[in-house]
């Protein structure tokens, strides 16, 4: 009888525990830490020792956004015998993060990138493609700076505007539109938080390399951001893939 109870018991706390924990508490929702981080890029140092200094990636398109055109290949380090299992947040295994490569040729870093945010953007662009198949031009609307602009949510027929939860500080970020007519997110106010921490009032290149430093996750979809004068303005390279 007191054996029985005792299952109950357990039964009963598994459920309630997994009540009473919000979507943001589960652990394929929980941020990288550095045990996880560090695991998978020993695990991807590894694997370029046993195959010639090649990476563990997944194929992906030229025109794919910067920071994450270098995928992890899970599959690759386990066929390996190098990693069992992704880490319990990863993508792969229903988690909110996608870990990625950064800086390929030299230190190949590894960094995650939030998959809500590319979900959030794949949303916006479905809007944004439905406008452009009815009026042949994207839904701009005031021009932010040249080549960026906001989207003109009274043409769209949208009351709320799109925002994206930022990986960083899990504020709302806007969501903008380039002059492709593709959506990025505006993590201006991100890098001014960044800035005001830690005293920083110049910065030469491009501040999203300021984020990845600081932090775990890459600015998923986002363009090149730069200080000048005190103020971060978007700038459009044509060798930066946003």
């Amino acid at each position: 009888m007191k054996l029985k109870l005792g299952i109950i018991l357990v039964i009963t706390s598994v459920i309630l525990s997994a009540c009473l924990y919000p979507d943001s508490q589960r652990v394929e929702n929980t941020p990288t830490n550095d045990e996880q981080l560090e695991q998978v890029q020993n695990a991807v140092h590894q694997y370029q020792e046993q195959h010639n200094g090649l990476l563990p990636i997944k194929n992906r398109d030229q025109n794919t956004p910067l920071f994450i055109k270098y995928p992890i290949d899970f599959n690759k380090l386990k066929e390996s015998n190098i990693m069992g299992q992704p880490p319990a947040n990863s993508y792969e295994r229903g988690g909110a993060y996608s870990y990625v490569i950064i800086d390929p040729e030299n230190k190949a870093i590894v960094k995650v990138s939030d998959v809500r945010v590319n979900q959030k953007l794949r949303t916006v662009n479905y809007e944004i493609n439905l406008y452009r198949n009815e009026n042949l031009y994207p839904p701009y609307g005031e021009m932010l700076f040249k080549n960026y602009f906001k989207l003109d949510y009274e043409s769209l027929g949208i009351d709320q505007p799109f925002t994206v939860k930022s990986p960083y500080t899990r504020n709302k970020l806007d969501v903008i539109i380039n002059a492709k007519g593709q959506a990025l997110v505006d993590y201006r106010p991100d890098v001014y938080k960044l800035l005001e921490e830690n005293n920083i009032e110049s910065y030469d290149g491009d501040l999203r390399n300021l984020l990845v430093q600081e932090y775990p996750l890459v600015p998923t979809y986002s363009p090149p951001m730069y200080l000048e004068d005190g103020e971060i303005i978007f700038k459009h390279e044509n060798k930066t893939k946003e």
